[in-house]
């Protein structure tokens, strides 16, 4: 059995040889300029379209797979038979009468061609020339010869990549591509409705490309694994980053029903007409997948709605069979076919380690874990590990934060299926504010929300977020809000005054982009599909445009006496780890202080009990602890201040 592509190097190699000879004969006088032998070169003529015409698996990659023209296919054969053998690349020196170049010519081999298949040079000079498709898609590339020769003249060689496969016949089952390139399979159902799918396919069969309207990539993403599962084909999306993929490594994508990724791009900049026209070109069908503000131009476009609840829960039902377990996860979770298949894969796996089945706990806990890994520097991921019942508030507080649980909840029945989504001016967010003084509990009832939400939590780092560059925390936060959304997670802004607060009057330029950047964040939480919770210790600081556009807000006052004693209790370890002679009492009445900093004297308190050899919390651990917390925040403090308790501070005597 013969290496793919041989036959066609061989021929390749007859080609040069038989033009070197012309060309010698006519320099030594016995032909005249270009008169070569018509016989000869129609006969290899007919043998190089045979080949092109046969199952040879490497000319079927080139021919069929990649889409080359007849002279585009002979272009890389001649590159390659010039890698592969001594005297084609001598003969192309000869062709070219020049010792120093060894590669051929677009002008060369339309000059060979021109003679085999009796074509105008012109036509084959477009195919093999410079820009060609051999070029673009990056099977040759050109070599520097200087600015003095035409570009017909600039010779060529084969791509380093390329290489491997012309070489050594190796035909690769996917072309060889450094995109990031998400490759799924036909999935057993469409998510998307299948009339607007059918519709999507017509478009794109008549135009070649399409653009696609997406409120979110994940959006894009399920339109492109829906269209080629109506088609039986794969979905490839590629994932860029701030700029469009190289067009030569789009091209080469062939196989599966390709959609480009272009939020970034589209983000950074305006929409790269020039660069879709320029891969439609080459590989079509093709789909741009493009945020919603995007503007097209004249190619046809569709404009996706984010996911309803029946959208989710049949991208679940594509993995999952029980249908009341898929319904549950799609209130929980917004996820399109890729990240289900991803999480129930790695949920199997898990699975077999441990000798136990994959159920739904197992694929929360795995969907959970993809999402916070998809959190980018902006966002750190909190460790959920709080219970409601452990946050010790007021019962009225209790009772709003239970509200705004059971709201949050219930915001599918609301949106989705009374259909009031489309009419609410705040969107379907739920934006909520936790202002009170520092230490009362205000990031520990988000963790609380995250943990009964079964949610992830993620603390916005506003270090990383605000910018002194115009224009760049703008785009930072809505990668961060993007994120959360991908990530099914919780977004807290911690000391939010910090980034949300008042707009200023307008004096300078650094005012009016400051304002942008606070008007630009009041419609994208108004967007957001998720929770935001905003923290902060000074609520009058907060512009009074955002507290219109909160769903809730939350004062968390200082604990009173009987809400210390609970907190000091848990603070601590239990009561068995207690000398007898501990009271709480004392504590609780006689220093005012909040659930944070009552937490931050049990840990010290519990360290210096345990260091000792008995290992009981005594009352003087509790006292020197407190003594030094109150030290630490530059409060005023006395013996008198410790009442009876100060006989335990140190030197005092007993």
């Amino acid at each position: 059995m013969s290496t793919p592509g041989a036959g066609a190097l061989a021929l390749a190699r007859e080609l040069a040889l038989l033009g070197a000879r012309c060309a010698v004969e006519e320099r030594s006088g016995d032909r005249e300029p270009l008169a070569w032998p018509r016989e000869p070169f129609l006969a290899l003529g007919a043998r190089l379209r045979d080949e092109l015409a046969s199952d040879d698996p490497m000319m079927v990659r080139l021919r069929v797979r990649l889409g080359l023209p007849e002279a585009a296919a002979w272009m890389v054969f001649c590159c390659a038979a010039a890698e592969r053998h001594r005297d084609v690349a001598a003969s192309f020196s000869i062709m070219l009468d020049d010792l120093q170049t060894l590669l051929p010519t677009p002008h060369v081999v339309a000059t060979l061609l021109h003679h085999a298949w009796d074509l105008p040079i012109e036509a084959l000079l477009c195919e093999v020339g410079v820009g060609g498709p051999a070029e673009r898609m990056g099977l040759v590339e050109r070599v520097d010869a200087g600015l003095h020769r035409p570009q017909s003249w600039q010779p060529f060689r084969l791509s380093a990549r390329e290489g491997v496969h012309l070489l050594l016949g190796a035909v690769p089952a996917v072309e060889p591509s450094p995109l990031n390139v998400l490759r799924e399979p036909p999935a057993r159902s469409v998510a998307l409705p299948e009339v607007m799918l059918r519709g999507a396919t017509e478009l794109l069969l008549e135009y070649g490309a399409l653009c696609v309207r997406c409120p979110s990539a994940r959006v894009g993403r399920q339109f492109a694994l829906d269209l080629a599962t109506l088609a039986g084909r794969e979905a490839w999306v590629v994932l860029a980053g701030d700029d469009p993929p190289d067009a030569a490594d789009v091209a080469r994508l062939r196989g599966g029903l390709v959609a480009v990724d272009l939020f970034g791009p589209c983000l950074a900049r305006s929409f790269p007409d020039a660069w879709l026209r320029a891969v439609a070109a080459q590989l079509a069908p093709v789909v741009a997948l493009v945020p919603l503000n995007a503007h097209t131009g004249a190619w046809p476009v569709i404009e996706l709605e984010d996911f309803d609840h029946a959208t989710r829960r049949r991208v679940w039902r594509q993995v999952i069979d029980d249908e009341a377990t898929a319904d549950a996860l799609a209130l929980r979770f917004k996820a399109s076919t890729d990240e289900v298949r991803s999480a129930a894969a790695a949920a199997g796996a898990k699975a077999r380690v441990r000798g136990a089945t994959v159920d739904a706990a197992a694929l929360t806990e795995e969907v959970l874990a993809q999402g916070a890994r998809r959190m980018g520097r902006n966002v750190t991921a909190m460790r959920v590990r709080a219970r409601f019942e452990d946050l010790v508030v007021s019962e009225q507080l209790r009772s709003t934060l239970r509200e705004l649980l059971d709201g949050h909840r219930a915001s599918v029945t609301v949106f989705d299926r009374w259909g009031l989504g489309s009419r609410s001016p705040l969107g379907r967010g739920l934006a909520c504010l936790f202002s009170g003084p520092p230490g009362t509990g205000k990031t520990f009832a988000a963790q609380c929300i995250a943990a009964e939400l079964g949610l992830n939590l993620y603390r916005v780092d506003l270090s990383q977020v605000v910018s002194k560059y115009i224009g760049e925390t703008e785009k930072s936060l809505s990668r961060v809000f993007d994120e959360a959304e991908a990530g099914h997670g919780i977004l807290l802004f911690d000391e939010a005054d910090a980034l949300f607060g008042k707009r200023s009057e307008v004096k300078d330029a650094h005012d009016r982009y400051a304002n942008v950047e606070v008007a630009y964040l009041l419609q994208r939480m108004e967007s957001f599909e998720g929770l935001s919770i905003l923290t902060t210790n000074l609520r009058n600081n907060l512009d009074a445009a955002f507290l219109r556009r909160l769903r809730y807000v939350l004062e968390f006052p200082m604990p009173d006496a009987a809400m210390r004693g609970s907190l000091w209790a848990r603070s601590l370890p239990p009561p068995r780890y207690w000398h007898a002679e501990v009271d709480l009492t004392s504590f609780a009445e006689r220093f005012a202080f909040a659930g944070g900093h009552i937490h931050t004297i049990g840990l010290a308190a519990s360290h210096l009990a345990a260091a000792q050899p008995e290992g009981l919390l005594r009352t003087e651990h509790l006292v020197r602890a407190t003594w030094r917390e109150l030290e630490k925040l530059g409060m005023g403090r006395s013996r008198d201040d410790f009442g009876v308790l100060a006989r335990h501070l140190p030197g005092a005597s007993s």
